[in-house]
């Protein structure tokens, strides 16, 4: 006689039965409780913390963006100086958090990846000068980012332990970081204070399931766990926390054949795509500098010296038509209708495939091959800028200041010289283009209109987008 409703009985329910509901259970005796865990829940944390080898681990069941939010607060709170150092790439729900604690954020730009458009690594340089003149403020980036970039977390971690910062990790796409010899870069083994992780991203968690895990001694697991209480739901579903659970235990009885043959495939891919002529693949057809090219199959035609670039996860295949003459919306559109492959998202100069540890071989072998096919058809372009994001734009007041503003909404192209009173990104991946609060320069405006003509997904705060956008009055 308690929840839920259903109370097991699927028979003869098709929806309930197909989704396992007969396995949907609640906090009764035996089961534990996700916010005051005693048995089988902290038991299986635990063990989580074990296998990725970090101090503490909860359980996530609302995504990493819970994570992220908690983490944020918790950390904010340490510190208590109102705020924050973050990476201008970071996923919107960390601005959420900086907004939701009143937190002024102190933004570090990465360089752009010379000749690709995208984000590269941020630099330990630039987050030693932030803390230096803000000791103590926490500091959070995003490593691995949605393009596999992975900063020199090891250096930044001794860089913000020097000055009393908290070093919070955005690892929501390398949750298989560290499990092998094949997947380097985790965060909390290079000394991070708090690494968020997704299961669903990677690896094999049902959605919406991570990790936050705890290193160090600067961020307590009772700062954490009251925070969570907050931002995660008090009704955490019991099929994602087995599916956690699951995940955990099947890397630890199989991990080593499973990252194997991982490998495998991706060392089967970049032969595959050797070839290549109009279009790169950083990382596989190109090897960045900073990864080993000897004794490997498959590498490289080309070496891509870039300092901006310090780690690379190769388990994301960055599609790069840059210097070509089409776009990265078009070629995942024809993946999509000519070859049956759907991927993970496009901008306006590359594609991201995304690959997993249950990949099977025929589906990167379609992949390679599709776009060796590709490849024939398209040309190269006299070289051009490639599509980067525009510099910052100039912050005219806070986030809670214009979102107390009146407002009117506009259409893009007479928004030039306005503040913004909302939110502008793309999606995936999430990463805001524009905060409230800022200034719409007519280089800015003049970017949007060519991401929204390029066909790249622009989203806003209040659903505008991509047509017109709210702005202060």
């Amino acid at each position: 006689m308690h929840m839920p409703g259903h109370k097991r009985n699927v028979e003869g329910v098709e929806f309930l039965e197909e989704l396992g509901a007969k396995y949907d259970i609640t906090e009764i005796d035996g089961f534990d409780d996700l916010h005051n865990p005693h048995g089988i829940l902290l038991e299986a944390m635990q063990k989580a913390a074990k296998l990725w080898q970090s101090d503490n681990c909860f359980f996530l069941v609302n995504g990493s963006t819970c994570g992220v939010l908690a983490a944020v607060a918790a950390s904010a709170k340490l510190c208590g100086n109102g705020k924050l150092i973050m990476a201008r790439n970071c996923h919107r729900s960390v601005y959420n958090a900086a907004e939701l604690n009143d937190l002024t954020p102190i933004y570090i730009a990465p360089p752009t990846v010379d000749g690709f458009g995208f984000c590269g690594s941020i630099p330990p340089k630039d987050i030693e000068i932030a803390v230096q003149d803000n000791p103590g403020t926490p500091v959070i980036l995003t490593s691995p980012t949605y393009e596999g970039i992975l900063s020199n977390i090891a250096e930044i971690a001794v860089i913000c332990h020097m000055y009393g910062s908290p070093l919070i990790v955005d690892e929501a796409h390398g949750a298989h970081l560290n499990l092998s010899p094949y997947f380097s870069g985790g965060a909390i083994g290079a000394g991070a204070d708090i690494a968020i992780q997704s299961l669903h991203k990677t690896l094999t968690g049902l959605t919406q399931t991570g990790l936050l895990h705890l290193g160090g001694g600067l961020i307590s697991s009772d700062d954490i766990s009251r925070e969570l209480a907050v931002f995660e739901t008090s009704s955490p579903s019991y099929l994602l926390m087995a599916s956690i659970d699951g995940t955990r235990e099947l890397l630890e009885e199989r991990g080593a054949e499973l990252f194997k043959a991982w490998n495998s495939r991706l060392d089967r891919f970049d032969s595959l795509v050797s070839p290549l002529q109009n279009l790169k693949i950083p990382g596989h057809s190109d090897l960045f500098a900073c990864q080993k090219k000897d004794g490997l199959a498959g590498y490289s035609k080309h070496g891509i010296e870039s300092r901006a670039v310090y780690g690379y996860d190769r388990s994301k295949i960055l599609i790069s038509c840059e210097g070509t003459d089409t776009t990265g919306i078009s070629i995942m559109s024809t993946l999509r209708s000519r070859f049956g492959i759907e991927c993970e998202m496009a901008a306006c100069g590359y594609v991201v495939a995304m690959t997993g540890i249950l990949d099977c071989d025929k589906d990167i072998s379609c992949l390679g091959k599709a776009l060796c096919a590709i490849d024939g058809e398209i040309r190269g372009t006299a070289p051009r800028l490639p599509f980067t994001a525009v510099k910052i734009p100039t912050r005219k007041m806070s986030v809670s200041e214009a979102r107390k503003s009146d407002t009117k909404l506009l259409s893009i192209k007479d928004t030039k010289g306005r503040i913004s009173a909302e939110y502008i990104w793309a999606y995936p991946p999430g990463i805001p283009l524009v905060v409230p609060g800022e200034e719409l320069t007519e280089e800015t405006v003049r970017f949007l209109v060519i991401q929204r003509e390029a066909g790249v997904v622009l989203q806003s705060s209040y659903g505008g987008m991509p047509k017109a956008l709210r702005v202060l009055a």
